[in-house]
């Protein structure tokens, strides 16, 4: 086995398996509160001009109308991915009302407590209230509230292919049982590294008066209350472990047949393997075509970046991942999956600048490993700098998100420091001179304009190499990069006209 990762080493060398090698896909998923300007939770509706949220697959709601829910779509590179989140968040806050904000932090103000009987109450999705309240009678609706950043990765699809046929035909019949196995192994190497990723991106100190709906024992302020066990898990007997991949897919489809999970969204493990033509509930048609991307669920918020969530984050996330390529599963690793829970909740409820000597020395070993692989197969520049600053990190505690926000929040309190991040994005955002800030070096504004009409309307966009793509279904539009557009009707009637078929959908 040896042989065949040095054999795989010297593939991924070749320049045009490089390439494919760093051309990784990233979509992301963002929940955030919309918010008064005194903390309290909005009561204003839905933005109205955001049309639908049954159909639109950027911008909706989630457990509550004032929990909003951003989804970008894939894209190659963990910049266009924050980018197009940032999109969606210009166009979101250029619709809400002037006394709303959208909360930064995974944990929602204290303010909140006084409107948790109105958010059961607040929630006007229909087609989506019977999943919404078995949620809510299960699991309670402060933990059902909680903001984070999910995030969706997927290899390049030639790349898998080539190193399929190229050095696995022998251990798998198929290229899906193949993808099957190499996504799984992620999975393993990601959950025993869990610790380290709360550790460095942890972002959900304090919970004020939230805590009631914690356990009692936890001490105040934690690194991270949402990545503990406590926080966003299945109850103790319905989590489902990483074992082995048939382990893994034979107990979810358990939990499925017994109804012990409502669909595969019930699962609330760190990371799912899934596939994007199949839906919640066919997990056996996901397998038989084999998995695709993954999920990875237990990023907090970072509220000291504009999206929620920075490229460094994500190219650390990639690292780990690709090295697991190149890389046998260590062997303890029995061991090491059945202490990883354990392990990511220590770390989870120290203090947000606590390090004990075993953490340093396990993250310096990471991080040497992975500044091998960096070397090894001559990563671009952002990938080094994550590392950078990823070593910082371990090197000086108050430099996570979690050290710097209990500085911060020393000098004030939650929600002052949260109440004055949200003012100043919000200021900022509405004080941007271009319709779609994040692309305003590459495209010109009407085509900003346009991709701007297409977001409000759920209408699908792609921004290529001077080329943008809207489509509905099979019908597609191209328009060239610095294109000028006739918009004497508007942006969005411009859209509605190339794309009739989109009214169908406008009203909710």
């Amino acid at each position: 086995m040896a042989d065949k990762y040095e054999q795989i080493k010297s593939a991924l060398s070749e320049p045009a398996m490089n390439a494919k090698l760093f051309a990784c896909r990233f979509g992301l998923e963002a929940k955030k509160h919309r918010v008064l300007t005194n903390g309290r939770a909005s009561r204003h509706p839905y933005p109205a001009n955001l049309r639908t949220r049954q159909y639109n697959i950027y911008l909706n709601s989630g457990f509550t109308d004032d929990m909003i829910d951003f989804e970008t779509p894939p894209v190659v590179g963990s910049k266009k991915a924050v980018d197009n989140l940032k999109m969606l968040e210009q166009v979101m806050i250029n619709h809400l009302q002037s006394d709303e904000r959208l909360w930064p932090l995974s944990i929602a103000p204290s303010p909140y407590i006084e409107d948790l009987d109105f958010l059961k109450d607040f929630f006007t999705k229909e087609w989506d209230r019977e999943s919404r309240d078995y949620l809510a009678n299960k699991y309670g609706i402060a933990k059902e509230i909680m903001g984070d950043v999910h995030i969706n990765f997927g290899l390049d699809d030639d790349l898998i292919s080539e190193i399929y046929t190229r050095f696995y035909t022998t251990d798998f019949d198929t290229e899906a049982q193949f993808r099957n196995h190499l996504y799984f192994k992620m999975c393993q190497v990601y959950y025993i590294h869990q610790w380290l990723f709360t550790y460095l991106f942890g972002a959900s100190p304090v919970t004020e008066e939230m805590s009631d709906s914690f356990s009692k024992d936890i001490e105040l302020p934690v690194r991270s209350i949402r990545a503990n066990e406590d926080g966003d898990d299945n109850i103790v007997g319905e989590r489902v472990n990483y074992n082995s991949l048939n382990e893994h897919v034979n107990q979810l489809q358990e939990f499925l047949d017994n109804g012990t999970f409502y669909s595969l969204k019930e699962f609330f493990g760190p990371v799912r393997l899934r596939h994007h033509n199949h839906d919640m509930r066919d997990l056996k048609g996901m397998m038989e075509q084999g998995v695709d991307y993954l999920e990875f669920r237990n990023f907090d918020l970072d509220p000291l970046s504009r999206a929620g969530i920075s490229d460094d984050t994500l190219n650390f996330l990639e690292l780990l991942l690709l090295n697991a390529i190149v890389s046998p599963l260590p062997d303890d690793l029995a061991d090491r999956l059945a202490k990883a829970r354990q392990i990511n909740n220590e770390v989870a409820l120290q203090a947000p600048k606590e390090q004990t000597e075993w953490m340093k020395d396990a993250a310096m070993a990471v991080i040497d490993d992975l500044q091998k692989f960096v070397e090894d197969f001559n990563a671009p520049r952002e990938y080094r700098m994550a590392l950078t600053f990823a070593r910082r990190r371990v090197e000086d505690p108050s430099l996570t998100i979690s050290g710097q926000l209990a500085d911060r929040i020393e000098n004030s309190n939650p929600l002052s420091l949260g109440l004055k991040i949200a003012n100043d994005r919000y200021a900022d955002i509405m004080a941007f001179p271009n319709p779609l800030q994040a692309i305003s070096k590459d495209y010109s504004v009407d085509i900003q304009k346009l991709v701007r009409a297409a977001i409000e309307l759920g209408v699908q966009f792609e921004l290529g190499e001077g080329i943008v793509t809207l489509s509905v279904g099979d019908h597609k539009e191209f328009y060239q990069a610095e294109e000028s557009l006739d918009f004497s009707k508007g942006p969005r009637d411009f859209v509605l006209s190339a794309f009739p078929e989109a009214k169908d959908f406008q009203e909710q």
